[in-house]
């Protein structure tokens, strides 16, 4: 319901040290008095491939690329008779809000390759270079944000800074993302901080006191849900801050014994990419964003050794496994268990903020998807995709979507998902990136319309 005085209040509220940081989401709330519903999209890329098995619930034959069978016409499903696919068990509490898709194609980005780099987000091929604007950053032109696009990355070297890998602004315009942790946090939230830049451990803390003394003043104004919305948003903050608090107590014996607690700083890529996610949810909750692309893969041709999850093996290695051998599987399962995990911490974060009649997840979409298909070597002929949260126009998750396989009448490509989304945020376009020539004979035009209300 809309409230003119409160939104009069928030427009006239003076804000401190911590402006910069706060008031993007003071105008998120003035929005939301206003009845404006806010829409996020994030996109969660790992590497290495998403084997469809891994997406598919129990009770559920995997009838596509080949394996138990054809797929000649579409399923839909809902999700609540079946249990969530062990791979992805930690996503369970979230079933409800979940879509997965299943079927879609993405040949156009190329095959056979690691990393489809660019074209994964294009539906153009990869061996183009930066050919085309990525969806991420088409959707950020109806999605206007303080900043259009964040870019953030985890790369096997901890001490690279940024990587080109997935996302473009413009044709030639690749969007640097930034994998380390504390260069993310310093880019989007430092610009409030005191002191000598190199002193990057007391500059964050400054920062933070800054936002929290801040936080307290402008909460005596506040009332009711955004009161709690502040408190929940303050939450991110808070989290960051305790584990500075946590390194300066045990600092000494941090020196003396592994593992390091700061996961800004970790080594362990682990670590950071839990840490990029806690960024991720602040960017989303501070109002400086309302696109996120996440790209967990490292770039092309670039694998982690997951030594944390207790795997020895790199992906590279791992990804010419054979997919049916019982120790291929096993490694790829902790592996997408971790991301699982991952993707569940900042659902949860995102969850946590009241936002109208339901929270910030109900207004933020988590598009979970493989840089490169259906596997290491994807040819692209199925690409899974699972949709987490919500947006207005978009229909409720719970439910489960296959589209009839590759050549037959009623498939769908990434293309038409990237519409689909693109049409919910108001961008009616009817064409986004290239078509596949090799679907000549199948109608590849306009969006998922499933999906949309």
């Amino acid at each position: 319901m809309q409230n003119p005085r409160r939104r009069t209040v928030l427009k006239g509220l003076s804000l401190g040290a911590g402006s910069v940081v706060l008031q993007p989401f003071v105008n998120s709330l003035a929005a939301q008095a206003a009845g404006v519903t806010p829409r996020r999209v994030i996109f969660f890329m790992e590497g290495n491939g998403l084997w469809p098995s891994h997406i598919q619930p129990k009770g559920l034959k995997w009838n596509g690329n080949g394996r138990e069978g054809k797929a000649d016409k579409l399923i839909d499903l809902s999700l609540k008779d079946y249990e969530v696919n062990d791979a992805l068990a930690a996503l369970a509490p979230f079933k409800d809000r979940m879509t997965i898709l299943q079927g879609l194609s993405g040949r156009v980005s190329g095959g056979g390759d690691h990393s489809k780099g660019y074209g994964g987000l294009g539906c153009f091929h990869w061996r183009q270079g930066v050919a085309a604007q990525t969806v991420d950053h088409a959707l950020a032109e109806s999605l206007s944000g303080i900043i259009p696009v964040v870019g953030l990355g985890i790369h096997p070297n901890p001490g690279t800074p940024v990587i080109n890998s997935i996302s473009a602004k413009a044709p030639k315009r690749p969007l640097a993302l930034a994998c380390q942790p504390e260069l993310a946090f310093q880019t989007l939230f430092g610009s409030v901080a005191e002191g000598n830049a190199g002193k990057v451990f007391q500059a964050r803390n400054k920062l933070l006191d800054y936002v929290r003394a801040d936080i307290r003043r402008v909460r005596k104004e506040l009332s009711g849900s955004e009161t709690e919305q502040l408190d929940a948003y303050l939450d991110t903050f808070e989290a960051m801050r305790d584990r500075q608090e946590k390194c300066a107590q045990i600092k000494e014996r941090l020196k003396a014994n592994a593992p390091v607690i700061d996961k800004f700083n970790s080594e362990s890529e682990t670590d950071r990419l839990e840490a990029q996610c806690d960024i991720a949810a602040a960017a989303i909750a501070s109002g400086l964003t309302n696109v996120v692309t996440l790209d967990a893969s490292g770039g092309m041709g670039t694998y982690f050794t997951w030594k944390r999850l207790g795997i020895e093996k790199d992906g590279h290695a791992i990804g010419h496994m054979h997919p049916d051998q019982e120790e291929t599987q096993r490694l790829r399962t902790i592996i997408r268990r971790f991301h699982a995990e991952r993707l569940v911490g900042l659902a949860k974060r995102l969850d946590a903020i009241k936002e109208g009649d339901g929270t910030a997840l109900d207004n933020t979409l988590i598009v979970y998807t493989s840089d490169s298909g259906e596997a290491h070597h994807g040819f692209l002929k199925v690409w899974p995709v699972v949709l987490i949260g919500g947006m207005k126009g978009l229909k409720p998750g719970g439910r489960f979507l296959q589209y009839p396989e590759y050549g037959k009448n009623g498939h769908r490509t990434m293309r038409n998902l990237f519409l689909a989304l693109l049409h919910a945020v108001g961008d009616k376009r009817e064409t986004f990136g290239n078509e596949d020539r090799e679907l000549k004979d199948i109608d590849q035009s306009g969006p998922l319309a499933e999906i949309l209300t």
